[in-house]
């Protein structure tokens, strides 16, 4: 093949591209910017911004003629893939050439043309090569040469003087204190409200566990706001650790059939416990008493089957705020203790002392001085009882809305009588009081507050079944037990008095 055929070639090629008209429309818009490397202009301001280094042609590539328009095609493309790639890197030498680093080439890279230093092109390769940002007293300092000494780049004026040493810079990431970034504690950086935020998921075991690892840890988890609710039923504390549990600052505290310790504090520290359940536990008097005298501001207690002494009864008459107190078959409760109690807790709602085994005088204290807003109300199991002291009680507390006059046997009809002036009773228990007639029961229609009652050993079925018949707005035998002023009912024996006692 001759000269004369290959421009034949050339000259029909370029024939080709003029006549075709879609290549015709491709050269007419070949002026426009483009976001590709391959086209003929390229947007230098887009391209420094994603931080591609433009190379400018040499010599020997403008004065390319047309017969080498592939070579130069194929070149430029390689040189613009070897911007774009990380993984090749240029190193320019002192005589100011470019020439390829130890790094990995291109599949398409051949051996390269030698090229003009640019200053765009200096700056760049700089930056990559010695990590320096052009911002720093280093980068700014392109001009002058750099002689590499051991660790260091010592960088020299144009006179051969030394300006500075610039220690290497180190690949391990350094915290703000100066240690490596592997050995900072970010826990300990974190404020007090996150970590109590993540406590307050831990169960309590949890939490006595944390407050052992370090005294940070031990302020946040003894918080108080961590220990507003404790369930410690059925469980064996040891000494002194009723103080550590007050101390704790809780609200709701249930230590419902506990062993408790002995403690006796010479002052026992104020306590924040509104809602205590001491029923059926095991514990002197004198922790009783140390523990009432702790918790003035209580509202609702149970100390079901627990022994009340003297002193104890009248501590409990210093709790001004109590609303629902729980006396269930509590043991030595006297006239002057329940008058003491009677007399303190003037805002009583709720009380329950059936089955203490109160004496007479003891009754008539109770009835003489009950609280005129009391609203429910248990004295099941007062045998000593009568229609007298019935007839006090109703016109003491007016208000009743629940009453359970249980097992009295002593009542009859007189106090069937005295209960029909209770225009707000809901609820009337008279389980087992078998001196009252059958057909006395009869009265009760006219009581149209009335929806219980309860007449639990009283009547055969067939005596039931007309009693009902006769009050058909009265529902007979709901409810075996009572649960006045009783912390928990049924099985629900996470919660007191309608609060959870677990987070």
């Amino acid at each position: 093949m001759n000269v004369n055929s290959v421009e034949d070639d050339h000259n029909s090629s370029a024939l080709d591209v003029i006549e075709s008209p879609r290549k015709r429309m491709r050269l007419d818009t070949s002026a426009r910017k483009s976001w590709s490397l391959m086209d003929r202009k390229t947007d230098t301001e887009v391209l420094q911004e994603m931080g591609v280094s433009l190379l400018e042609p040499d010599d020997g590539e403008s004065n390319c003629d047309p017969t080498n328009n592939t070579t130069h095609r194929q070149l430029k493309r390689k040189r613009d893939i070897e911007n774009v790639n990380p993984n090749i890197s240029r190193v320019i030498s002192p005589a100011g050439k470019s020439s390829p680093g130890p790094s990995r080439k291109s599949p398409r890279s051949c051996d390269k043309l030698p090229l003009q230093p640019s200053e765009h092109l200096l700056d760049a390769t700089l930056g990559s090569a010695y990590l320096v940002d052009a911002e720093t007293p280093l980068g700014q300092s392109v001009s002058a040469g750099y002689k590499r000494s051991g660790c260091a780049y010592s960088a020299t004026s144009t006179g051969g003087k030394k300006l500075n040493d610039v220690p290497r810079p180190s690949e391990e990431p350094v915290s703000v204190s100066g240690a490596p970034a592997s050995s900072r504690d970010t826990f300990s950086m974190l404020p007090d409200e996150l970590v109590l935020s993540v406590l307050r998921w831990l169960p309590k075991r949890a939490l006595a566990h944390c407050a052992l690892v370090c005294k940070r840890l031990y302020r946040l988890a003894c918080d108080e706001t961590l220990w507003q609710r404790l369930d410690l039923g059925n469980k064996t504390l040891a000494k002194d650790a009723l103080g550590r549990i007050l101390a704790r600052k809780p609200v709701v505290v249930r230590l419902a059939s506990s062993e408790i310790g002995a403690w006796s504090p010479a002052a026992p520290p104020p306590s924040r416990v509104q809602y205590l359940d001491l029923s059926m536990c095991s514990l002197d008097s004198r922790t009783l008493e140390q523990a009432l005298l702790a918790c003035p501001a209580l509202r609702k207690l149970s100390l079901e089957s627990v022994a009340l002494t003297a002193h104890a009864q009248r501590l409990l008459g210093r709790c001004a705020s109590l609303e629902t107190l729980n006396l269930t078959m509590a043991q030595g409760l006297t006239a002057e203790g329940l008058s003491c109690v009677l007399q303190g807790c003037a805002g009583l709602q709720s009380l329950n002392v059936s089955w203490c085994n109160l004496s007479e005088a003891a009754l008539r204290v109770l009835v003489t001085q009950l609280p005129t807003k009391l609203q429910r109300l248990n004295v099941s199991g007062a045998r000593l009882l009568t229609d007298d002291m019935v007839s006090a009680l109703v016109a003491r507390c007016p208000r009743l809305l629940d009453l359970d006059v249980s097992d009295c046997s002593r009542l009859g009809v007189a106090s069937l009588t005295s209960l029909l002036s209770l225009t707000r009773l809901e609820h009337l228990a008279l389980s087992r009081c078998y001196l009252l007639p059958p057909h006395s029961l009869m009265q009760l229609s006219g009581m149209t507050s009335l929806q219980y009652l309860e007449v639990w050993g009283m009547l055969q079925s067939g005596s039931l079944n007309t009693l009902r018949k006769a009050l058909p707005a009265i529902q007979l035998n709901q409810f075996m037990f009572s649960a006045i002023a009783r912390p928990t009912i049924g099985t629900r024996r996470t919660s007191i008095w309608g609060l959870r006692t677990r987070d």
